[in-house]
């Protein structure tokens, strides 16, 4: 076991992605059992962004919004603002102890192979052979008009812009200042929603735009969040109050609300991480699927969409109550053999790097990082052109404004049978 490995094991087992297992540090007991506060955060974060995608989408095919009343935007707003502090946090808590090239390529490696294989696992089963779009396939933030095959990869642009500028935060010796950083960057997230407050609603914006939006609020509190939990400015009362300013969500501007959530979700994992837990650990079934969900979440966040929108299109002759629970079940057991891979896939990967040389993760880093500006710096400034796919390629599309929710935009299907022309009197 390299140095690497050990040190970031000290972090957290397992590796360190918003989708990895429970962190070991100071999300551990005493007695060094394991907390398991953030993986079930980490399940819950999952679920609450199925919840809302089987809602909002028996809402737009069946015009049943029930469910949506319900689970609506707030629920996808903070279950992804969730995922984002989780991933500030542990990046704070790793970085500093890891070396950049490894860190960097063990981000690459947790976060490309299970998302390529879903991805031609959905082509494959459509059997569309020619519709994808290898701008989109990248990851890389390169601006509107792609094809998001998975629909939920948007988020995904924002989790490798901020393994990169880790990365790049690890090379010129920040890495043990993450909360001047942090802090530097929350200064200029309070003001971005007022200077661009149109960029705020953009899910998949150009590398030019990415830094500035609200959304990362999340990302940039929870790199935060060591310095306030030592500080002891982490407490239960703030998570409780937390939670309920979730209520004030749709009060406000998209950029107001992204903070809402990210706020919330940052005191969250702050109490999942800060609280020590006095009383024996309960290990029934209840708890050993909460463990397994939050292990198999990142295949589920990756695999819901696609599965919900193709049953919601089918409508098949069940009531809509039934429709809708299946929406929910059936991404959760197709995820199961997709996060059983995922994990193993990540654990052979992870152990090949910090077995290899460290000129392997020096190129590896090196190429990634090359490739990715490369990608992104023509994207802002020369564009990706038109997408060659016809819109049909695409089951999630491009961002809109529902007139029920006017802060929440969701993602939604774009029409594919042409509007026909206005009625014209003789």
């Amino acid at each position: 076991m390299s140095s690497t490995d050990t040190d970031e094991r000290a972090a957290r087992p397992g590796g360190a992605s918003i989708f990895d297992g429970p962190v070991a540090t100071a999300a551990s007991r005493a007695d060094g059992r394991r907390n398991r506060n953030l993986q079930w955060l980490r399940a819950f974060a999952a679920l609450s962004v199925v919840l809302y995608h089987a809602s909002v989408y028996l809402d737009r095919f069946v015009g049943d919004d029930r469910f949506l009343r319900l689970f609506d935007g707030r629920f996808g707003l903070l279950g992804v603002a969730i995922f984002f502090a989780i991933s500030g946090y542990l990046m704070a808590e790793i970085l500093p102890r890891t070396d950049p090239w490894s860190f960097l390529t063990h981000r690459v490696v947790r976060i490309y192979p299970i998302f390529l294989i879903v991805l031609g696992s959905l082509i494959v089963a459509r059997g569309k052979f020619a519709e994808f779009d290898l701008w989109a396939m990248t990851l890389v933030p390169v601006g509107e008009g792609r094809i998001y095959y998975l629909g939920v990869e948007w988020t995904l642009l924002f989790e490798t812009s901020f393994y990169v500028f880790l990365f790049v935060c690890s090379l010129i010796g920040l890495k043990r200042h993450l909360d001047v950083v942090a802090l530097i960057w929350l200064g200029s997230l309070s003001v971005a929603p007022f200077i661009v407050p149109l960029d705020q609603t953009i899910l998949t914006p150009t590398a030019a735009q990415l830094p500035f939006m609200a959304v990362n609020a999340a990302f940039a509190g929870g790199l935060l969040l060591p310095r306030l939990i030592r500080l002891g400015l982490v407490q239960p009362a703030l998570a409780v109050i937390a939670v309920g300013s979730m209520l004030l969500s749709g009060a406000f501007s998209f950029g107001g609300d992204r903070w809402v959530a990210a706020a919330t979700a940052v005191f969250l994992v702050g109490f999942a991480v800060a609280y020590d837990r006095t009383f024996p650990v309960h290990d029934g079934v209840v708890a050993r699927s909460l463990d397994r969900l939050g292990d198999w979440s990142y295949a589920l966040y990756l695999c819901h969409a696609p599965l919900i929108i193709g049953l919601m299109i089918s409508r098949p002759p069940i009531p809509a109550e039934l429709l809708w629970v299946a929406g929910v079940l059936g991404p959760l057991c197709v995820a199961i053999p997709y996060g059983i891979i995922d994990i193993r896939l990540y654990a052979i990967l992870k152990r090949g790097i910090d077995t290899a040389p460290g000129l392997v993760r020096i190129a590896i880093a090196s190429v990634y990082v090359a490739a990715f500006l490369a990608v992104a710096g023509f994207a802002a400034i020369r564009g990706t052109g038109a997408t060659a796919q016809a819109p049909i390629a695409q089951p999630v599309a491009a961002p809109r404004v529902p007139s029920t929710e006017p802060t929440a935009p969701t993602l939604v299907p774009v029409p594919t049978v042409p509007v026909p022309p206005p009625l014209r009197l003789p």
